[in-house]
């Protein structure tokens, strides 16, 4: 299947919220469910009749989307999708699936061990460096460590005049620990089981929270954009699992609730249309998107792939000797990283100290590499972009593209536009 297979022209969107049918899933039972996408405009009753009709039971719906989540008698899933496509008022009928979204390059969520890499020498020295380039009104609340990625994309430059105040970001991961000091979480859902909190019991959607916008109050970190409003949109488990109906989800959360930035540090190795067509109905309402490339070293997955999103590789910086994480000492693309042309960026992630519950860690920061460490960096920088006057997701890209620089050495497949400056940003 072509990997950019668009799923045809649509108008308009269903804003009715009919009768809910959602209860918590898990995996058990994926085997038998089925996403079918309506043309909008299919009343959500018929949409209701043409499921029971072929003997499907529902199990969640996006309004929004005009899509059914439904239940096949076990053993008849194919066969129900197969007449399902043949009706004309459906756009796809599609199996869901359920997979480790986050774990299928063990480098996106394995903790580095930042204090004996001989890199840490450098990463402090740029830490301090930051630190003289933050005004004097603001040196008081600058106590906390500013992790080397943050001072690489030179987001202290830029906080005089803005920290991304205002600008309101999604986190589409494993939910943001409510409770972390460095942490304020604005609101959210939990696209798995709508009655369940957003808060993370994993612990990668709160560091990929604290890259973005944790707090400049004296305590821990500081993120790229420490004004932005976090959004938990929880679409993952403590296992890291989830299915992609529930990031369809998660996306589709992201329109209806006027969220300007979704980070999306989370893949799949195959293309799924109907995560693209949610994508494509979010980013026309004004949603920027940014994904993480991969973890596989190879092509780059979904959905990064998709043109609708912003791909972000992994840099890793100077000094670091794990063969595992970057391929010599010299700053440069990290080894694990996924790449390709549709690469946009690259940002920091190796060893990037951020944000984790307390029962993670005792210090409440820890540093994890991979892509997932580096999507953040370019949603914060997605988020000062906002709050300098970028209005759409295509400005938005543009004035991204317009600060970076490319980095010697590295093809466009690896690093796409380059490193984004955040002093640049205009």
């Amino acid at each position: 299947m072509n990997r950019r297979a668009w799923l045809g022209a649509v108008a308009g969107i269903i804003l009715c919220a009919p009768q809910a049918f959602a209860v918590a899933r898990t995996e058990q039972g994926i085997e038998n469910r089925i996403i079918v996408a309506f043309k909008l405009g299919t009343p959500a009753a018929e949409q209701r009749q043409i499921a029971a009709a072929n003997g499907l039971a529902v199990v969640d719906e996006i309004p929004s989307l005009a899509v059914l989540l439904v239940s096949a008698p076990a053993g008849l899933s194919a066969q129900s999708r197969t007449r399902l496509a043949a009706n004309p008022k459906i756009l796809r009928a599609d199996a869901d699936f359920w997979q480790k979204w986050i774990e299928s390059a063990p480098a996106s969520v394995h903790a580095a061990p930042f204090a004996v890499e001989p890199a840490v020498a450098a990463m402090k020295a740029l830490a301090k460096q930051a630190r003289t380039m933050i005004p004097a009104a603001m040196a008081k609340k600058a106590g906390e460590e500013i992790p080397w990625g943050i001072t690489r994309v030179n987001a202290p430059a830029a906080w005089s005049s803005n920290q991304g105040a205002g600008v309101k970001v999604a986190v589409i991961d494993t939910g943001i620990d409510a409770n972390h000091p460095d942490l304020k979480v604005s609101g959210g859902m939990n696209a798995i089981d709508k009655d369940a909190s957003w808060n993370d019991d994993h612990s990668h959607g709160s560091h990929c929270a604290g890259t973005i916008a944790a707090a400049m109050n004296d305590k821990m970190v500081v993120g790229v954009a420490p004004k932005a409003e976090l959004y938990a949109v929880k679409v993952l488990t403590k296992e890291g699992g989830g299915d992609m109906f529930g990031i369809m989800k998660g996306i589709m959360w992201t329109s209806q609730n006027g969220m300007q930035v979704a980070s999306m540090s989370l893949g799949a190795a195959q293309a799924m249309p109907l995560i693209q067509y949610a994508l494509q109905m979010a980013v026309n309402s004004g949603v920027t998107f940014v994904a993480a490339a991969g973890n596989d070293g190879k092509a780059v997955n979904w959905p990064g792939a998709y043109p609708e999103t912003i791909a972000v590789s992994a840099l890793c910086p100077t000094g670091v000797t794990n063969a595992k994480l970057c391929p010599n000492t010299n700053e440069g693309i990290s080894t694990f990283s996924s790449r390709g042309p549709e690469i946009a960026f690259i940002a920091p992630g190796v060893l990037v100290p951020s944000t984790v519950p307390l029962w993670a860690d005792a210090s409440g920061i820890k540093a994890y590499s991979g892509t997932s460490m580096a999507c953040p960096h370019v949603s914060g920088l997605a988020a000062l972009a906002i709050a300098k006057g970028a209005k759409t997701p295509a400005a938005v890209r543009a004035a991204l593209t317009a600060a970076a620089t490319k980095l010697n050495g590295l093809s466009g497949d690896e690093q796409g536009a380059g490193l984004i400056d955040a002093a640049k940003l205009r």
